[in-house]
């Protein structure tokens, strides 16, 4: 199959190639509906990763175009996303294994369906570990904060606390389960957390901001006794001062839960995808900026920038 494919050829700059691609055996074809941008992908953008050229993309979903030898799981137009072998998703079509891809259930709209994201949400879920009654908090709306408000969404706990700076992100937090809303910039957010938990403080928190300033204050809303940090967010900058007191005074558990934290990614894949088709995840509303393949360039150039208005970006072919 002749695909269009977007390559990083040196840093902050993107061509578009042809090539051929096929399924060998054990592979299957997908033709790509949507690919994430993904803050992860900014450092082979700026030159930190891989090598020059190189492909990008692993936040995908399509359909299957064409199996290889020996797939009886998956036939020619079923919806898939996938846990990527490779990040080539900025094309028009990708082979892939087909143990690597997931159906998506119909009426799932397939650029909802990014799947890898949604994998790390349950990493993230799983190392929080949350238990009946605990009071939660994620800090920081973006995309990956709000899915872990959808996660946690319900009667489950007694209450679920979203932190940012921005109220456009507050009130989507709001929309997708959030039971209180807190913004540093205007109120103490460690006296409303007290208040709203009656002096418990919370049982954990989900940091997803990537600004290491905010570990310190992370600590400040936790509870005594093995409250639980979980970081989620992916840290640009090192954090040149970290006041370790508050760890030790209460016994704060910090577990930094990134794809190498799961113990196993494909069981989180599994996990995440159940949770897509069942409709815990939404991505209508998160999704605030579409690109075709061939504004690549402008798609990574506003990644990078993050207008006022930018949640989440994905890449159309």
């Amino acid at each position: 199959m002749h695909t269009r494919r977007a390559f990083l050829v040196a840093p902050g700059k993107f061509e578009i190639r042809e090539l051929d691609v096929a399924p060998g055996p054990g592979q299957v074809l997908i033709k790509i509906a949507a690919c994430g941008l993904c803050n992860w992908e900014q450092n082979h953008w700026k030159g930190l990763l891989g090598s020059f050229p190189q492909s990008l993309g692993h936040e995908w979903a399509g359909t299957v175009a064409a199996v290889g030898d020996g797939v009886t799981s998956l036939q020619i137009g079923d919806a898939v996303t996938g846990l990527p072998d490779s990040l080539s998703g900025f094309s028009d079509y990708i082979v892939t294994a087909a143990t690597r891809c997931f159906k998506v259930r119909p009426g799932v709209p397939l650029e909802h369906a990014l799947g890898e994201p949604l994998k790390c949400v349950v990493t993230v879920l799983r190392g929080a570990a949350p238990e009946a009654g605990d009071i939660g908090v994620v800090i920081g709306c973006g995309p990956m904060g709000l899915w872990c408000l959808q996660g946690l969404r319900g009667r489950f706990l007694s209450a679920l606390i979203a932190i940012d700076i921005a109220s456009h992100k507050l009130e989507l937090a709001r929309r997708f389960g959030a039971t209180h809303t807190i913004n540093p910039r205007v109120e103490d957010a460690v006296a409303r957390i007290a208040e709203i938990s009656s002096g418990h403080m919370a049982d954990f928190v989900i940091e997803g901001t990537g600004v290491p300033e905010v570990l310190d204050q992370a600590t400040t809303y936790l509870r005594s006794r093995r409250g639980r940090l979980a970081l989620m967010s992916a840290h640009e900058r090192a954090a040149h001062t970290f006041d370790w007191r508050p760890v030790q005074n209460k016994g704060i558990t910090i577990m930094g839960t990134h794809p190498s934290f799961s113990s196993d990614e494909m069981d989180d894949m599994r996990r995440a995808v159940a949770f897509l088709n069942a409709g815990t995840f939404e991505l209508d509303g998160v999704i605030s900026h579409r690109f075709p393949l061939v504004r690549i360039q402008e798609a990574f150039e506003t990644l990078e920038a993050k207008p006022v208005d930018y949640i989440k970006g994905i890449v159309i072919p």
